[in-house]
């Protein structure tokens, strides 16, 4: 029992023994509130430390924010830069875009990415952000190429409506704008009797020979380009309002229509659709001026077989004095293929110098489409 106590007292001395005394529990409860002050110093000084560095770094956190948009956004394409495509600016490719071997994946390619990039310039300039004048530009440059395509496929699609029997009254004419120019070769494909063909102005029936039909050929192949290149513009339009314009959101199926009539109309062009007309008659002038005016025509082009000189009277053109220019005479030359004899629309001109007339020459060409004669 004796030996139980001893234990017992000595189990009591080393546990108090280890315990503090009140004033060493006092000195260990200021230690920690002295840590405890020191950590709020040290946490507020590092704070300050970490504002102060955010606040100098606002303008690189701008930079690197800049420059992660600018490398994110889409590739900037020669429509919107302003540029040239193979040494072509926009007219030149857009009439040449048949002859430019773009395929159709390039062309849908750069649509899309003027596309992208006309989307991602909107909220820079909307929101008066860094580069807005140049997002801005950018813009208006893919807008003004959409333009000069509208200006081409309006060429083309005349919507003529001609009235002759009632065969074709009524119906839309697509007038072939065929080299790279933009110069036409006078026809129309257009409904007649139930299909497409090629017509005259007047809408009389006529028929392409092989260069003619080519030139025809090319001028849907271009509408075919320009379709690539106008997908989805009607939904593209729509998302900026302020640019939309109905003349350009139709354009893709404006030229599927034309592409379509002009496809049709070669695969029909036959020497059956030649409306033949009666020769023109000639004028007062005719006898006395036939063989100055072939001999004129045949320098021009050797393979003139025949001319026509309807005018009955020359045509004095003055200057603001009232004195003579020159004056002009009317007619037609003539060739001869395997169809038969077609008329081409010609003037001749005589030069006055100085109280007469110079020799005849060549003068202008008529506006008049050439047409067959019986």
């Amino acid at each position: 029992m004796r030996k139980k106590i001893i234990t017992l007292l000595s189990c009591l001395f080393l546990l108090t023994s280890a315990m503090p005394t009140y004033a060493q529990f006092g000195g260990l409860r200021g230690l920690a509130k002295g840590l405890k002050q020191k950590a709020k110093t040290t946490v507020k000084e590092k704070a300050e430390e970490v504002k102060e560095e955010n606040v100098g770094n606002v303008g690189n956190i701008g930079s690197v924010t800049s420059n992660v948009a600018a490398a994110t956004r889409p590739p900037l394409v020669w429509p919107m830069s302003g540029g040239t495509y193979k040494d072509m600016d926009m007219r030149s490719f857009l009439f040449g875009i048949v002859n430019a071997n773009v395929s159709d994946e390039e062309l849908a390619t750069m649509r899309d990415q003027c596309f992208a990039r006309y989307r991602s310039n909107v909220p820079i300039y909307s929101n008066y952000e860094s580069g807005s004048d140049q997002a801005q530009a950018e813009n208006q440059n893919f807008l003004r190429f959409l333009y000069e395509m509208r200006t081409i496929v309006t060429m083309n699609i005349s919507n003529v409506r001609v009235s002759r029997d009632g065969g074709i009254d009524g119906s839309d004419a697509y007038y072939l704008v065929t080299k790279d120019g933009g110069a036409g070769i006078g026809v129309f494909a257009t409904q007649k009797d139930g299909r497409f063909q090629f017509v005259l102005k007047d809408g009389t029936g006529t028929y392409l020979n092989a260069e003619e039909l080519a030139t025809a050929q090319k001028a849907a192949q271009r509408m075919r380009k320009f379709q690539q290149l106008t997908y989805g513009l009607k939904d593209f339009l729509k998302e900026d309002p302020s640019n939309y314009d109905v003349n350009l959101a139709v354009m893709y199926n404006l030229c599927g229509m034309y592409a379509n009539a002009v496809e049709k109309a070669c695969e029909g062009n036959t020497p059956e659709n030649i409306e033949r007309k009666p020769r023109p008659a000639a004028g007062s002038l005719h006898a006395s001026m036939k063989a100055k005016a072939l001999a004129v025509a045949k320098a021009d082009d050797p393979e003139v077989v025949d001319v026509i000189i309807t005018s009955s009277q020359w045509d004095v053109k003055t200057n603001a004095l009232g004195i003579p220019v020159n004056r002009n005479i009317y007619g037609y030359y003539i060739y001869k293929d395997e169809m038969g004899l077609q008329c081409y629309s010609r003037m001749w001109t005589e030069d006055y110098q100085g109280g007469k007339y110079g020799p005849l020459r060549k003068g202008g060409v008529g506006v008049g489409s050439p047409f067959y004669i019986k």
